[in-house]
């Protein structure tokens, strides 16, 4: 961790400024005691992103080069990111389809898939923008529909039916692109998602999803968390469905918080993915001496705070760092409210115990993400600074303020004082790894 007592020895308080949106926060000066900082040490960054990605794809972890795995006549499927996850494609695609030429596959027998998951459709200038050029090469481009036309590739040990989306399934050759960072419940995001749940049908991934909770008794299962892959029930029940129509390559970037590409990984689904977590892990874990009262987060800005349910993977990882009754303060501006319709009908419970009962007879994805975010709300005391109206984060348990300022002074409210606070610029991207 990086900590700085800021009315200390080291001189005046500097400024501190937080992502909001497209825009940004400052936190006001000289009104801290001390502030304590979680924050990645920065990567050393490549001199060269474009020369970095080719060499990743052209010596593959666990794997041949993706020209030698290809036939001329071979169909491909390459799976890429939604506007929830930048993923830097416009990075990797032209090497990666440099690849698909070298074995001779036509442009016109390439399709990207938007592996949207259960996910909104994207549109034109957000396709544009998350493409780039090669949208214009010749290549295909479809969105995965969740609720569309699937086939039946299997059923899992846990009894999930593996429904892929059919257009992808009937494809020669599946490659998953995407990136790699925590995941509330799954461990980490990338590798096997850009398949299941993410080209996958609704009933699947609400099948992966329910994983989360144990089997024996009620709650969230202790291993269906950020950081594990080890025994995590959802994890492994989404390896088990992609091994049944296994992708014959990955391409995953590892992303700063700025966007800014430190590594890449390529070349076997699963053993480059479980690479790059290790990988990853090791910048954005960050060890913390003790818990906070008080906890600053910034979601990390567009697109990790797009809605409440993106957002909500930042207050998970915040929400280990905050001592039990401590406050949080949120900075998330959600400018596509909570990011299904789905979300905010669960709050018509008025507990998080009855909530659970109804979600394991009638399950939904995001009524999970509702039960998640309750819990928190009402183990600790939650300000959201938002575009939410008031009456809504009321609902949710947590308490809405419309700026930074005003939050702190909600938070000075609740606790009588602003004790030693922890700051979390990048709380979509930075794991605080507690001891015990």
């Amino acid at each position: 961790m990086n900590s700085t007592d800021l009315n200390g020895p080291q001189g005046p308080q500097r400024r501190i400024v937080l992502k909001y949106g497209r825009d940004t926060a400052m936190l006001p000066d000289g009104i801290f005691r001390s502030v304590y900082f979680a924050a990645a040490r920065p990567p050393l960054l490549p001199p060269s992103e474009e020369k970095l990605v080719s060499q990743r794809i052209s010596r593959p972890i666990g794997s041949l080069p993706l020209r030698q795995i290809l036939s001329a006549g071979d169909s491909v499927a390459i799976a890429i990111s939604d506007v929830t996850r930048y993923s830097g494609t416009e990075k990797f695609l032209a090497p990666l389809l440099l690849e698909t030429d070298a074995a001779c596959v036509p442009r016109n027998r390439v399709t990207l898939f938007v592996a949207r998951g259960t996910h909104r459709a994207m549109t034109g200038t957000e396709l544009q923008d998350a493409i780039g050029p090669e949208l214009a090469s010749g290549v295909r481009v479809e969105q995965s529909d969740p609720d569309g036309d699937s086939v039946l590739v299997g059923t899992t040990s846990r009894g999930t039916k593996v429904h892929l989306y059919r257009p992808v399934a009937e494809s020669d050759r599946v490659i998953l692109t995407g990136t790699i960072s925590f995941h509330y419940f799954a461990g980490f995001g990338g590798g096997r998602k850009a398949l299941v749940p993410g080209c996958a049908s609704r009933q699947t991934a609400e099948a992966t999803h329910f994983r989360i909770f144990r089997t024996e008794g009620p709650g969230k299962h202790p291993l269906a968390r950020a950081g594990v892959l080890a025994g995590n029930p959802v994890h492994e029940d989404i390896l088990e469905a992609v091994s049944m129509a296994p992708p014959c390559f990955l391409v995953n970037t590892l992303l700063t918080p700025d966007k800014k590409l430190f590594d890449v990984v390529a070349g076997h689904w699963q053993k480059a993915h479980e690479e790059g977590c290790a990988r990853y892990s090791k910048t954005y874990r960050v060890r913390i001496p003790m818990r906070y009262p008080l906890v600053i987060a910034s979601a990390g800005g567009f697109p990790k705070d797009i809605n409440f349910i993106q957002s909500h993977k930042a207050m998970d990882y915040a929400f280990a760092a905050i001592e039990p009754g401590g406050v949080m303060i949120l900075l998330a501006e959600c400018p596509d409210g909570f990011g299904s319709p789905q979300f905010f009908p669960w709050f018509r419970f008025d507990d998080p115990d009855e909530m659970e009962t109804e979600l394991r007879a009638n399950y939904q994805i995001y009524g999970q993400t509702a039960h998640a975010a309750f819990v928190k709300a009402k183990a600790c005391r939650i300000i959201l600074v938002s575009s939410l109206r008031p009456e809504d984060v009321e609902r949710m348990g947590m308490t809405h303020a419309a700026s930074l300022d005003a939050a702190l002074e909600q938070a000075r409210g609740l606790l009588g004082y602003l004790p030693a606070t922890l700051v979390i610029p990048d709380a979509g991207c930075v794991l605080p790894d507690v001891p015990g």
